[in-house]
């Protein structure tokens, strides 16, 4: 019988069961989508409040009708290369979007959603249609048109098919450089049939608004495109560039904690320890893959295990210690329950008590630890002592949106969340840095370094476009107290960050940037990753105001150019 998770991910039409090295692109993108829709990863809705989230309807249309605005799928064709000579000469691709303008008044903006590193379709029309969408509720209270954007080399916004065989001289034309320079050329051209205003930035404000890497780019296209895009919404925006971002796993060391999860930190951190030290013998190292994979699961490296043991930690930008039967809640439960007692640990753990090898037994035997390794590594592990199953946890990423995803951050951007090694150390020290960058050319073999360079190449990207100092004007800022990402966001707590002073008293004046030392931005307190763009989060309506008067304000000093 196919497993619970199992299920749950095949009955999802956008979800696809992918491992994502850099815990963002593809498959975190899909579960904040789901989070935002208000469902858990199993696709059954969230508990808000202590009430379950009643199930997503799509509203009607601003005319009244019962059934709501029927939005297709567009396409608008493309430069592959925007910058060298003869524009159009290195060919052209198909971008999709999608548009809902049945809320539109006469002068409203124009405000684009950015998809992102993902299939853009399964949350389009949710974003477009649906009343619980914090996008929805923007672009009618402003009586403004909605776009979704999908990113090129995403989707159905690809040049060519994208697989394991896709020569990696094809993905030449996928920087952030270029997917910038796509919006100025299709918002230029931009117009809808039955609206007789000029819609392009020339004579309506176009407002960007993004999320993670979305939100990168809302502020990147202020700083580049400040005459396409008018204003912009980044949330959790980790604009700074980096190799080493250890630091993602320090802000889930502290939120579990600070939601009083210091049980389970200190029995995790205890049985990574354990388990560090037992694979330091082949023989110990053969006998702890197959305790916890079952038969066949010895044939993997260390490394590869140990990018096994960070599934537990999947869901956290989106969910928290929520997340369902798959959630830290639920594993951190599991770890805390002595089966022969049924007591709970205290503060101090198991292994404080028990012994360490306690908490790994435990680990080992959670219901669903193999479906989320098998779901997320596509793998297929047995998890039997006596069935050998194909247990390969180095496989190569299949899925479309996760190969581009990591050609982008293996060229431009690193994020390469190795192991936090000290005393909040919660992932094996065997996902080092050096793996995960051999994760890189793994995943493009016999790449040349003209196109795959050796390391990322973050000097050049935060050098190119600014990092964490970068001020563009009209730009919204907020980030979660807890989401790993804002450790690289202008919001950062860590010790090596600039620390400008966060501010949200006042608006600044319209195309007036601040200085290095202050940023108009919020933190949510208790939120991990772009907790804004879910209406089923009360914190996040907190955020969103401060992005609606800034904007209201912002919108009075437009001008149009014709």
């Amino acid at each position: 019988m196919p497993s619970l998770l199992s299920i749950c991910i095949l009955s999802l039409s956008f979800l696809t069961n992918v491992f994502v090295n850099a815990l963002g692109g593809s498959l975190s993108h899909q579960f904040r989508s789901m989070a935002e829709m208000g469902l858990l990863p199993d696709g059954t809705p969230m508990r808000i409040s202590g009430q379950i989230q009643k199930p997503l309807k799509a509203t009607t249309s601003a005319a009244g009708n019962s059934t709501p605005e029927s939005i297709v799928p567009e396409y608008v064709t493309l430069p592959l290369d925007h910058f060298h000579s003869g524009n159009g000469s290195a060919g052209t691709f198909n971008n999709r979007f999608w548009v809902a303008e049945s809320g539109y008044k006469f002068g409203g903006p124009v405000f684009l959603y950015d998809a992102g590193e993902t299939d853009a379709e399964g949350a389009a029309l949710f974003r477009l249609q649906n009343q619980t969408s914090f996008f929805k509720q923007i672009v009618d209270a402003y009586g403004g048109i909605g776009i979704v954007w999908e990113h090129r080399y995403y989707g159905n916004s690809t040049p060519f098919p994208i697989d394991l065989n896709t020569p990696a001289e094809k993905f030449t034309y996928l920087t952030t450089e270029q997917a910038l320079a796509d919006i100025p050329v299709f918002a230029a051209n931009f117009s809808r049939k039955d609206i007789k205003a000029d819609l392009t930035p020339e004579s309506t404000p176009w407002i960007f608004v993004g999320g993670s890497y979305p939100g990168i780019r809302a502020a990147l296209m202020r700083k580049f495109y400040p005459d396409t895009i008018y204003a912009s919404f980044a949330s959790s925006a980790p604009v700074e560039a980096k190799n080493d971002m250890s630091v993602y796993y320090e802000p889930i060391w502290r939120g579990m904690n600070a939601y009083g999860w210091g049980n389970c930190t200190k029995d995790i951190h205890a049985a990574i320890n354990y388990m560090d030290k037992a694979m330091e013998k082949p023989a110990a190292a053969a006998t702890l893959k197959e305790r916890f994979l079952g038969l066949g699961a010895s044939n993997n490296t260390n490394a590869g295990f140990a990018d096994a043991l960070t599934t537990p930690f999947y869901l956290w930008q989106s969910y928290g210690v929520e997340g369902g039967a798959t959630g830290l809640r639920s594993f951190c439960d599991w770890l805390a329950t002595d089966p022969v007692t049924n007591t709970t640990s205290g503060a101090a753990g198991w292994a404080a008590t028990k012994g360490a090898n306690f908490t790994v037994s435990r680990w080992a035997s959670f219901p669903y630890f193999l479906d989320m390794v098998n779901a997320y590594m596509t793998t297929n592990c047995s998890g039997l002592a006596t069935v050998e199953g194909n247990c390969n946890l180095q496989l190569r990423f299949s899925d479309p949106a996760s190969i581009s995803w990591t050609w982008q951050y293996c060229t431009q951007w690193g994020f390469l969340q190795s192991a936090n090694l000290g005393p909040t150390q919660l992932v094996s020290r065997y996902n080092s840095l050096q793996h995960q960058v051999d994760i890189c050319h793994r995943q493009f073999p016999d790449t040349p370094l003209s196109l795959l360079p050796a390391w990322p190449a973050v000097e050049k990207t935060n050098a190119h476009f600014g990092g964490w100092n970068m001020r563009p004007s009209n730009v919204y800022w907020s980030g979660g107290e807890f989401d790993p990402w804002r450790t690289l966001s202008p919001l950062s707590s860590e010790p090596w960050a600039p620390h400008p002073n966060l501010f949200t008293e006042s608006i600044p004046k319209c195309g007036v940037s601040t200085n290095k030392s202050e940023i108009f931005a919020y933190i949510m307190p208790n939120a991990e990753h772009a907790f804004d763009f879910r209406t089923t989060f009360p914190g996040g309506a907190v955020s969103r105001g401060y992005f609606t008067s800034a904007l209201t304000e912002w919108l009075k000093c437009f001008k149009p150019k014709r």
